[in-house]
């Protein structure tokens, strides 16, 4: 096996799932890159009382009759890339595969007992099952178990299918079928953190803090009734066909609008933004996650960018929910803010795998020397974000706002398999310069202000109020 590797951080998002670092440990077998098929939805049968919302020019209304008809030549919807289909393996693929992802783990897993797993008894209960798969998806199935069973809450089996979908995610070409909203769930409901703009949603006259209470006239509190993929799963469907919701603005009685689903690209949830604020004096850049291809560079165009317009007191740096990325692409983004320096160490159970956490040099922007800079902080905060903030409040170039992040910053490495599939193994865990473990912790906040901040718009948030405080109040 080759082991040449890099670290990653990785958790997983309602909208996809999301990785760091990738780099092989062993031989790569190159895979297409489609990206994943829709869900097919239910067709539904507007109400005459209800404000449809559907896409600019004619596109015609779902019927219950038929299949919804096809959107008028002069609105084009395009269909989705079909998932890979999955490869049929040899009874002496699946042993091998299954021999060496067990072996992986046996030699490199961060903890020396297995979390407490019998890893020998492991092998023995899953060769037989793997002997007697009918299907890939069965092997595939029994080593996502497997993983599962270190119960490390990091650590993943993926198969060819979810591996071509994170490699689409990082290159920004992953898309699905729907309305083009990220949508949490609260006691009310779904409640509609953002909106694509000029997406269907937005379109629709949904907006952020909006909160979705009923899908297709089906409660959105009601689990039981969406399965296992949850109400989101109900929301995105194949483009072209119509969803119902039930809507409540602030301050607004309930609505239902139908809402035509179209392809929606992962990339648009993916983009830093950027923002002056309190009367232009304050920058705001919200980074959603370091598993983006270039993120640093983004990051540095929108901080020269706020610049553009004149000198600034100070920065906010949101990554309130930030899952996670590539270690290396949040190493070069703290470069951004600060020349060189170290954030801590990585290490795992054999002495040759610690790794200091050096941050480049040469890379700092012109005009941001001595600008007071905070970076907001959640229990969503997690992985590689985890590391940003630790990195930049260690080095003294940020108070952190907010609340406690995850503590969730074992470090993955990636170990790659002769079929396109691939094991990201909890290997390393972070510590700060000082030998500080923040697993389990989190990064402590300088100032910790307790809100449920994505229920305020930016100008109301109280955690963004306290930051703007910090900065004239260090």
């Amino acid at each position: 096996m080759n082991h040449l590797s890099r670290a990653i951080v990785l958790t997983l998002t309602a909208l996809a799932l999301v990785a760091c670092e990738i780099s092989p440990r062993a031989a790569t077998v190159t895979t297409a890159v489609p990206v994943p098929s829709a869900t097919a939805a239910p067709v539904l049968s507007p109400e005459p009382t209800l404000a449809i919302a559907a896409p600019p020019t004619t596109a015609a209304r779902p019927s219950t009759a038929r299949p919804a008809r096809p959107l008028a030549p002069t609105q084009v919807v395009e269909p989705l890339n079909p998932t890979p289909t999955l490869v049929p393996l040899s009874a002496n693929q699946r042993e091998r595969i299954f021999e060496n992802i067990w072996e992986t783990v046996h030699d490199h897993y961060l903890y020396a007992d297995f979390r407490g797993v019998d890893w020998q008894a492991t092998r023995e209960e899953y060769a037989p099952k793997v002997a007697a798969a009918a299907t890939s998806a069965e092997f595939y199935g029994l080593m996502r178990q497997m993983i599962d069973s270190l119960g490390d809450d990091h650590s993943r089996f993926e198969s060819p299918q979810d591996v071509a979908e994170q490699d689409a995610e990082f290159s920004g070409k992953l898309r699905y079928g729907g309305i083009g909203a990220e949508i949490r769930d609260v006691d009310e409901g779904g409640l509609v953190s953002s909106v694509v703009p000029g997406g269907p949603a937005e379109r629709a006259g949904i907006r952020p803090r909006d909160v979705i209470t009923s899908i297709n006239s089906i409660p959105y509190i009601n689990d039981e009734a969406f399965g296992p993929d949850g109400p989101i799963s109900q929301v995105r469907g194949q483009p072209g066909t119509g969803v119902r919701l039930g809507i409540i603005s602030p301050g607004q009685d309930e609505r239902v609008v139908i809402v035509i689903r179209e392809v929606i690209d992962l990339d648009a949830f993916n983009r830093v933004s950027a923002r002056r604020i309190d009367g232009g004096t304050i920058g705001l850049v919200t980074i959603p996650s370091f598993y983006v291809e270039a993120v640093d560079i983004h990051v540095r165009d929108a901080v020269v960018g706020l610049l553009a317009k004149g000198p600034l007191e100070g920065l906010v740096i949101d990554v309130r929910s930030n899952s996670g990325g590539y270690v290396h692409l949040m190493r070069s983004t703290i470069a951004l803010f600060h020349d060189g320096g170290s954030i801590g160490r990585t290490s795992g159970r054999d002495s040759g795998d610690s790794e200091e956490q050096r941050i480049p040099g040469g890379k700092t922007i012109v005009g941001m020397d001595g600008v007071p800079i905070v970076v907001l902080t959640s229990a969503e905060t997690v992985s590689a974000a985890e590391m940003f903030a630790a990195g930049m409040q260690v080095l003294g170039r940020a108070q952190i706002v907010g609340l406690p992040s995850a503590g969730n910053t074992e470090n993955l490495y990636t170990y790659d398999f002769e079929d396109g599939s691939r094991v990201l193994l909890a290997e390393v865990a972070y510590r700060l310069p000082d030998g500080t473990l923040i697993e389990g912790r989190g990064v402590i906040p300088d100032r910790t202000v307790k809100a449920e901040w994505w229920r305020y718009a930016p100008d109301d948030d109280p955690q963004i109020i306290a930051a703007i405080q910090a900065i004239r109040s260090p």
